[in-house]
C-alpha cells in the first residue's frame, strides 16, 4: 500500500469513496476556490449519523490518524459527549492527527452554519472523478468574519474570497 500519511487530497478522495456525508470548510475549501495558502488540516462539517461517523473512523484508520485528545474515538458517536466537549471544554473540533506528518482531520463539533445548510449552499468540486461538497464562498466568508480575533491568514482569506466573488460575472454572484 502506498504511503497516504501526508496526502490531504487522497484523504478527501477516500472519504468521498467511502460515501461519507461531509462538507469541506476552512483552509482547504479556500484553496479549492483558488486562494493561495498552505494548509495541512482538513476541516469538515459532517452528518453525525452513527453510520456516517463509522465510515469516517474506518478511513482515518487507513491513514493511521489518531485522536488528538485522550478520548476514545467511540465517544465521537455520543451527542452528549460532543456537546460536553464543546460547552465545558471549549472544543470546536474533534481532531485526528498523524504521528508521521502534519496532516490532520478536524471534525467540527459545532459550526456557525448547520451541516444541512452548508450542504444545501455548497458547491460541487470534482477531483479525479470524485465529487466533493465544498462550503460556498459566502458561507466561508460568514464564518471567517465571525472569528475573533482574526489571524493573518483569516484576513487574507477574507480578502481573497471577496475578490473571487467580485470577479464573478454578475449572473453568477448569487452562487
Amino acid at each position: 500500500m502506498k504511503d497516504l500519511s501526508n496526502n490531504l487530497i487522497e484523504l478527501l478522495k477516500e472519504l468521498s469513496k467511502a460515501k461519507v456525508k461531509f462538507v469541506v470548510c476552512g483552509g482547504v475549501a479556500c484553496v479549492l476556490y483558488g486562494v493561495e495558502r498552505a494548509t495541512y488540516d482538513i476541516d469538515l462539517s459532517v452528518s453525525f449519523e452513527k453510520s456516517n461517523l463509522e465510515k469516517i473512523v474506518e478511513v482515518v484508520k487507513n491513514f493511521d490518524l489518531k485522536p488528538r485528545i485522550p478520548e476514545p474515538v467511540e465517544n465521537l458517536f455520543d451527542e452528549k459527549k460532543r456537546m460536553e466537549w464543546f460547552t465545558k471544554k471549549g472544543a470546536l473540533e474533534y481532531t485526528f492527527v498523524s504521528g508521521s506528518s502534519p496532516l490532520q482531520l478536524d471534525i467540527f463539533l459545532s459550526y456557525p452554519v448547520s451541516y444541512e445548510k452548508l450542504l444545501s449552499n455548497s458547491n460541487e468540486i470534482i477531483i479525479d472523478d470524485l465529487k466533493l461538497s465544498v462550503s460556498s464562498i459566502e458561507d466561508l466568508l460568514y464564518v471567517k468574519n465571525l472569528i475573533n480575533p482574526k489571524r493573518d491568514k483569516d484576513l487574507t482569506d477574507i480578502k481573497e474570497l471577496t475578490g473571487i466573488i467580485n470577479e464573478r460575472p454578475e449572473k453568477d454572484k448569487s452562487c
